[in-house]
C-alpha cells in the first residue's frame, strides 16, 4: 500500500515571512482585552506534527533551531534529518519570537506521513482501530495532501480520522491543497478542520464525487499565510490557545462538555472573521431572503481566523438550551451550547439584541459516526434556524418579513450535505430572538451537536428602559406611563408594537 504525498506547499513555503500573525487573527487583541500577561500563551499544551518526507529524507523541523528553543521533540517515526518544510511550520505552530502566538508549547509529537497513515496511527489496511493521541496530545497538525490512489482506501483513512477525532476528542487541522487538483487526505474529513489561505489562492469549492458526502464545502477557515501549510500551523496555534484556556478558565475548566472537539470546532469557526466579499449566496430579495443551503463561503469558509473572537465565544461558556421555545432565560452575547438531540427534535436558546447589532455570527457543527470497521458512516442532518419573538410568538423573518430585521445575510442555514451549519447576519434589529437547532433526518439514536454565537457587546442593559444602568422601580414606573401602542419605544420590550403585560413580565425577569 502506496502513499502518493505531497506538501502543502507554493512557491512562497519555505520562504520565513509570517505574515502579521498577532493583527491579521486576533492575537493583539486578545492581549489588549484581557491584559499584557494574561493572555494564554500554549503552556502546557502537547500537540502532534505530522509531516511529508522532504526532499532531503527527513521529517523532522530543526531542533537546534533558535526559535524552538526549551522545546521537546519526539520522532514517533524514527531518526530524521532536517525537513525545512517540517521547520517553517513549527515556527507557526510553537516557535517564539514573532514566528508564532503559541510560543509555550513544549512538547512535540512529529510523524511522518506514511507511517501516521498506516502503522503508527491510522492503521489504515488493518483491522485494528487507530491508535490513541500520544501523551496527552490535545491537536494534531496535518500540513500535507495525498491519496492511497484509491477512492476506497482514502475513503477508509478518512473515516478512520473522524473516528479518532470523535473517539479521543483531538482536533485535526488539515491544510487543503494550494494548487491544482483536490487532494482527499486530510481534508476532505467530516470532523476535522480544514485550512485555506485568506487570499484565496488555494483549491476550494466542494468535495467531488465517488468520497462520502460530496457536495460538501471546503476549506473551513483561512488564515493569512503564503501557503496553505503554514495557514494550518498558525491555525493549529490558535486552538492550542483555546485548549489551554478551556482548561484554566472559570466558565469552562470543570466542564465536560467543553473538552468535546464539537465545542472546540464551533467556538473556532464562530470567531471566523468575514472579510469583504464573504459570500454564501443568500438570495437578497423574494420569499428566500436570508434562507441558504451554502453555509459557508465557497473559497474563505467562515472566513479568517482570530483567537480573540474565539476566546469571546469559548470564554462566555456553555449557555442550556432548551426542548421548548418558551420560557427561555437570555443567553450571553458570547457563547456556546454542546449537548445532544434526536431525530425530528429541536434544541432552542433565546437572546436579546438591546441595541443594533452590525454583525451576527453562529455557527453549529456535529460529528459525523463511522461504523464498526470503518466499511460505512451515518450523519444526521441539522438545520440552523433564527426566529424573532414577538409576544410569546416566534415569527418568521425569512423574505419580505425581515427586511425591516436585519439588512443582509441569512437567517437560515439548511445545507443537506455539510455537518456545518452557519447563520452570519449584517444589522440585525433591537428586539428578542430565539435560535432553533432543529434536527431533519430519521436516524434513530440521539447526537451531540455544537453552537457558538458571537453577538456585538451592546451597549444598553436589556429591560433598562430609562437608560441610568440600572433595573428598578423606575424602569417599572416609565413602562406604565408609555403603556398602550408605542411603535419602537424602549419600553416595548418584546417588539410587538404596544406595551402591556407581557413587557412588564420581562422586564421583572430581569430585575
Amino acid at each position: 500500500m502506496r502513499l502518493y504525498i505531497c506538501f502543502t506547499t507554493c512557491a512562497l513555503c519555505c520562504a520565513t515571512a509570517f505574515g502579521d500573525v498577532s493583527t491579521e487573527h486576533g492575537y493583539f487583541d486578545l492581549t489588549e482585552r484581557l491584559g499584557a500577561g494574561n493572555e494564554p500563551t500554549g503552556v502546557g499544551i502537547e500537540v502532534a506534527q505530522v509531516e511529508a518526507v522532504a526532499a532531503s529524507g527527513g521529517y523532522a523541523p530543526d531542533e537546534n533551531n533558535p526559535l524552538f528553543l526549551g522545546k521537546t521533540f519526539v520522532l514517533r517515526s524514527g531518526s530524521s534529518v532536517i525537513s525545512n518544510h517540517a521547520t517553517q511550520v513549527g515556527m507557526r505552530l510553537y516557535g517564539t519570537s514573532a514566528s508564532g502566538i503559541a510560543q509555550d508549547i513544549d512538547l512535540i509529537n512529529v510523524y511522518n506521513a506514511e507511517g501516521w497513515a498506516t502503522t503508527e496511527y491510522l492503521r489504515v489496511g488493518t483491522g485494528s482501530n487507530p491508535s490513541s493521541p500520544p501523551g496527552d496530545t490535545v491537536l494534531i497538525n496535518n500540513s500535507w495532501t495525498a491519496t492511497f490512489g484509491s477512492v476506497a482506501t482514502d475513503t477508509q483513512a478518512l473515516r478512520r480520522a473522524d473516528w479518532s477525532i470523535d473517539q479521543h476528542d483531538v482536533m485535526m487541522l488539515s491544510g487543503v491543497a494550494n494548487t491544482g487538483a483536490h487532494a482527499p487526505l486530510m481534508s476532505f474529513g467530516f470532523n476535522c478542520v480544514s485550512v485555506g489561505k485568506q487570499n484565496g489562492e488555494h483549491v476550494s469549492g466542494t468535495i467531488p464525487s465517488g468520497y462520502d458526502l460530496p457536495g460538501r464545502q471546503l476549506p473551513l477557515i483561512v488564515a493569512s499565510q503564503g501557503s496553505t501549510s503554514n495557514a494550518a500551523g498558525v491555525v493549529s496555534a490558535i486552538v492550542a490557545l483555546l485548549v489551554e484556556t478551556r482548561e484554566t478558565h472559570p466558565n469552562t475548566s470543570s466542564n465536560y462538555f467543553a473538552g468535546l472537539s464539537e465545542t472546540m470546532k464551533s467556538c473556532l469557526l464562530t470567531g471566523g472573521n468575514h472579510l469583504a466579499g464573504w459570500t454564501n449566496n443568500t438570495p437578497i430579495s423574494g420569499a428566500n431572503r436570508g434562507r441558504t443551503t451554502q453555509p459557508i463561503d465557497e473559497v474563505y469558509g467562515v472566513g479568517t481566523a482570530n483567537v480573540d473572537r474565539a476566546h469571546r465565544v469559548l470564554t462566555g461558556g456553555q449557555h442550556a438550551s432548551s426542548g421548548s421555545s418558551s420560557g427561555l432565560s437570555i443567553a450571553p452575547n458570547a457563547a456556546w451550547e454542546t449537548w445532544t438531540i434526536g431525530h425530528n427534535q429541536s434544541r432552542f436558546i433565546k437572546f436579546d439584541v438591546a441595541s443594533l447589532a452590525d454583525e451576527v455570527s453562529i455557527v453549529l457543527t456535529w460529528h459525523q459516526l463511522a461504523n464498526s470497521g470503518f466499511g460505512s458512516y451515518s450523519l444526521a442532518n441539522l438545520d440552523l434556524i433564527l426566529w424573532k419573538e414577538v409576544g410569546g410568538t416566534l415569527v418568521d423573518i425569512t423574505g419580505d418579513a425581515g427586511l425591516d430585521v436585519f439588512s443582509a445575510g441569512n437567517v437560515v442555514s439548511e445545507s443537506a450535505v455539510d455537518n456545518v451549519e452557519h447563520l452570519y447576519i449584517e444589522d440585525l434589529a433591537i428586539g428578542e430572538y430565539v435560535l432553533e437547532v432543529k434536527r431533519i433526518d430519521s436516524l434513530g439514536s440521539s447526537r451531540a451537536f455544537s453552537v457558538g454565537w458571537l453577538f456585538p457587546e451592546q451597549t444598553t442593559v436589556p429591560g433598562d428602559v430609562n437608560g441610568d444602568g440600572v433595573i428598578d422601580v423606575n424602569d417599572i414606573l416609565a413602562l406604565i406611563v408609555a403603556w398602550g401602542p408605542c411603535n419602537g419605544c424602549p419600553e416595548d420590550l418584546d417588539g410587538s408594537g404596544s406595551v402591556n403585560v407581557s413587557d412588564l413580565i420581562q422586564l421583572i425577569s430581569y430585575w
